[in-house]
């Protein structure tokens, strides 16, 4: 499924790179890219500091982002499709990309609170909600605050949807614990932690995963169960394409309408999800000349069923699978 940038961050963000000159614009986002590519997990000092590097980080970095937060939260909204909540949390928030992402899959949502320990970022991240046509991002609330401070969040109250995107792979793994515990205690109804889809970045999330198991937490997705995660020299990981906005084409110079972002994630909550499923698409299923073969996590553990032309309804329908997909049903082995 291919989503889109919201047209008025779109011209938000179009009007406020107008007003630095472009060759100190690409100069910025280069060097806020080559961070982003190299960067390791735990450091100290943000990575992004400064107006200039906020509105980089947004003509840049920001429309991947809210490609993975937005694919995360879609896949969250297929599992949990009765599901309304009213108020969300978020931990870390950069320019706010999570509360433009959440709101497009839950428009219930009435009360929104941000925050963020980088002041530019709550500068930019204020101008651009003050755009939005929607008043629950319009009257978000910021709060300047280092989640790895135990008080950050002592005095927040709880909140339906917590999320923590891009925020815990700048942290060492003791503050990883404690900030997950914190939002956990914050959370009356989902936590959705998403990461960049690395081989880096997916450990951190499958650890905060099971971490989240043994504070009685729920799966809701990607997984289709409970229990530790069955892969093994392999990561989890999964595509969201987004149509490009003309802002980021002009800086990268580039002319191909969309982009593919990958991401990790995990969901869990205080409750069981809609309907059981038997499994999800872990990988692109491998078409060969005479057969197809997916890679599923599965109730039974990592499968692969495969199928051959001389079957043709079955060659078609497993063919028919995206990366991603839910299946709700056992393959049968052939």
């Amino acid at each position: 499924m291919l989503i889109s940038f919201p047209p008025a961050l779109e011209e938000e963000i179009n009007q406020a790179s107008k007003t630095v000159p472009n060759s100190q614009l690409m100069s910025s986002a280069a060097t806020l890219s080559k961070h982003y590519r190299e960067s390791m997990f735990g450091g100290t000092k943000p990575t992004v500091q400064g107006d200039l590097a906020a509105l980089s980080y947004s003509v840049i970095i920001m429309p991947a982002t809210y490609a993975q937060l937005g694919g995360a939260m879609l896949a969250v909204r297929q599992r949990i499709a009765n599901w309304q909540p009213t108020s969300l949390l978020d931990l870390g928030s950069g320019p706010g990309t999570a509360l433009w992402a959440a709101y497009q899959q839950w428009p219930s949502l009435q009360k929104m609170t941000a925050l963020e320990r980088e002041p530019a970022f709550i500068k930019l991240g204020q101008r651009l909600a003050k755009a939005s046509p929607n008043d629950t991002i319009k009257k978000a609330v910021w709060k300047q605050a280092d989640l790895r401070n135990k008080s950050a969040l002592r005095n927040e109250a709880t909140y339906d949807l917590v999320v923590i995107g891009h925020a815990l792979n700048e942290m060492d793994e003791e503050s990883q614990r404690t900030v997950v515990s914190l939002a956990w205690e914050r959370c009356s109804g989902l936590l959705l932690l998403v990461e960049p889809g690395t081989s880096a970045a997916f450990p951190l999330v499958k650890n905060m995963r099971e971490y989240l198991l043994s504070l009685g937490a729920k799966t809701i997705a990607p997984c289709v169960h409970d229990r530790e995660c069955p892969l093994v020299g392999d990561w989890c990981h999964f595509p969201q394409k987004i149509n490009r906005p003309a802002f980021q084409r002009r800086a990268k110079a580039g002319t191909a309408g969309w982009e593919e972002s990958k991401f990790s994630y995990a969901a869990m909550a205080r409750f069981p999800a809609d309907n059981p499923i038997w499994g999800r698409l872990i990988h692109q299923p491998d078409v060969q000349k005479g057969s197809v073969q997916l890679t599923v996590s599965s109730q039974d553990g990592i499968v692969q069923p495969k199928a051959f032309k001389r079957n043709r309804d079955k060659f078609n329908k497993l063919n028919d699978y995206k990366w991603g997909d839910i299946i709700s049903e056992a393959i049968e082995p052939e």
